[in-house]
């Protein structure tokens, strides 16, 4: 195990990613047919914010209070758009950061998910689960 090596070596790649301009439905389906707990949000490539699962089911939750028909709540995610929920203030990587660079990150910052850049264009994601899937196989 090699601690000193670039996190591009334990990043996911083959990511689901969404536009600020697309829907919570959208959203809601994703989460819903991927095992994902994070969802990039580009621009063409640039990365430009982060809808998480915990931020999304808050949201949804929120929405759910008082209503009595799901029917209103799904209506409701078609008109709100990811940019009104995504998260701008990103913590990010480069893809030659090492490993142990980002394990310091989410300790210091309790992230759960570090978008992996290069001159702001998505390359991937490392989230703590990445890091002990590599630690376990090394």
């Amino acid at each position: 195990m090699n601690l000193k090596s670039p996190v591009s070596e334990i990043m996911t790649r083959d990511l689901v990613t969404l536009t600020p301009e697309d829907d919570l439905f959208k959203v809601k389906e994703l989460f819903e047919n991927h095992s994902i707990h994070h969802i990039p949000v580009v621009h063409f490539r640039n990365l430009v914010g982060l809808v998480s699962k915990s931020d999304f089911l808050l949201f949804a939750n929120s929405i759910l209070e008082g209503q009595s028909v799901e029917i209103h709540t799904d209506q409701k995610l078609k008109f709100t758009k990811v940019k009104q929920i995504m998260v701008t203030r990103l913590g990010k990587l480069e893809p030659d950061d090492r490993i142990e660079v980002a394990i310091d990150v989410f300790l210091t910052n309790y992230f759960h998910c570090l978008p992996v850049v290069q001159k702001d264009e998505l390359l991937g994601l490392v989230t703590p689960y990445d890091i002990l899937r590599y630690v376990s196989l090394n």
